[in-house]
């Protein structure tokens, strides 16, 4: 009757009675197995430490140690905790059998055995052997999936929590903080170059330290020179540079160089490289959006000025205007005066007289009427300066209320003129 198995399986046979292991020797020859012996317990630890065997059949009672001592002691072992045991005995009543499964015994054989009973009893040994084995295998296997997916999780958290508090940032340098607040719970220490120019006004290629579009950081507070150098030289097309322990993300207008990659953890190193891209790219989400609200607040504040200019010019054009009306009413009124005197000297006809004052008088009249406009110049002056004020004012509560949620100082208000001032 041969067991088939990929390897022979070795068994250890520790029993001070000659004809027993004979009897077992005889009953296992034929099995395939590879077999070794010890006189007594002591002999029998010093075998199994030697080289540990796939099953121990262990006799009760020896001189020296008793086999239920000797099999307390196999299992407190690293080395033969979980090898099976068969412990062999004269004695077979329950009492007996607890004490052997209480130290750690697997199958219990009473003296004299049935060679076909023992080999029955190894065979159901060597598949539960086995089969725990595969268990135990599948069972790390598992934990080790389940540690992986609880690690892989608690990293993605680390990443949405940066996601989340990427909002509440208003400029570079509080993002940097925020991404190595990041990147310090994977014991990562980095160093970050982000481009603030805007849009197509940045030229990552120019020097943009003098025209102050590139920011420098790092997760301790310094940067080295060459650090620097290996950021601004990167090609941007490569989305990681590796070099030992040293990797360079690129994502536009941002590049992280990450100092000390854990070569040690490949599972780990695969994670980091996975979870970084995920924070990169909400970074640079965001930096594009402060991009466009920087460039939106200028504009704003662009406008106000604009607003502010224009309406001191229309105050001053309206106050002109009427300025000038009332001069050439004056002016006017003197010409009549002096008409009135000249043709006196004249010595005209008084019909003649008469006609020409007639039509002096209507032309002036016609004149005075078409220059003095100042109703329909008021109108239209205060109604555009009023639509002005609206605008100005909508306008400085956008930036306001922006400034305000951004907890940053306010916009410089341009000096305008007084909304109170008459014009008229």
């Amino acid at each position: 009757m041969q067991i088939k198995t990929t390897k022979p399986v070795d068994i250890l046979i520790i029993d001070d009675d000659n004809f027993a292991q004979k009897m077992i020797q005889r009953a296992l020859t034929e099995g395939g197995f590879e077999l070794r012996a010890a006189m007594d317990g002591e002999s029998g630890l010093e075998e199994a430490r030697k080289q540990t065997p796939d099953i121990i059949i262990l006799d009760v009672e020896m001189p020296g140690l008793s086999g239920y001592e000797v099999c307390n002691i196999l299992r407190q072992e690293a080395a033969t905790a979980d090898v099976p045991v068969i412990f062999l005995s004269s004695h077979t009543s329950l009492r007996e059998r607890m004490q052997g499964y209480e130290v750690g015994a697997d199958d219990y054989l009473v003296k004299p055995f049935d060679a076909e009973h023992l080999l029955a009893k190894i065979k159901v040994l060597i598949k539960y052997q086995q089969e725990r084995k595969e268990l135990k295998a599948q069972y790390e296997l598992a934990q080790k999936t389940a540690m992986t997916a609880m690690t892989g999780t608690s990293e993605l958290a680390v990443a949405m929590h940066f996601i989340e508090r990427t909002y509440s940032y208003n400029n570079f340098e509080a993002l940097a903080n925020g991404l190595f607040q990041a990147t310090d719970q994977f014991q990562l220490s980095c160093c970050l170059m982000v481009c603030s120019g805007v849009f197509d006004d940045c030229d990552t290629d120019s020097d943009c330290d003098a025209c102050g579009k590139r920011f420098w950081f790092a997760s301790d507070g310094s940067i080295k020179p060459l650090e620097q150098e290996l950021l601004e030289m990167t090609d941007e097309d490569k989305r990681f540079l590796d070099f030992g322990l040293r990797t360079i993300v690129n994502y536009p207008g941002i590049k992280l160089l990450v100092r000390n990659m854990p070569l040690d953890n490949m599972e780990f190193y695969g994670r980091i490289k996975d979870i970084l891209p995920v924070l990169l790219s909400a970074m640079e989400t965001k930096i594009n959006s402060l991009k466009t609200e920087q460039a939106l607040r200028e504009q704003s504040n662009e406008l106000l000025e604009s607003f502010g200019h224009i309406r001191t010019n229309l105050y001053h054009l309206a106050k002109r205007l009427v300025t000038n009306q009332e001069s050439s009413a004056i002016v006017m009124q003197k010409m009549t005066h002096d008409l009135n005197d000249d043709l006196l000297g004249m010595g005209l006809e008084e019909d003649q007289e008469e006609f020409l004052l007639h039509r002096i008088d209507t032309a002036i009249e016609d004149a005075a009427s078409r220059i003095d406009a100042s109703s329909i110049i008021a109108h239209s002056f205060t109604t555009l300066l009023e639509e002005l004020k609206k605008i100005a004012a909508k306008q400085e509560a956008l930036i306001e209320n922006y400034n305000t949620s951004h907890a940053s100082a306010p916009a410089e208000q341009v000096e305008e003129v007084d909304d109170n001032i008459e014009l008229f």
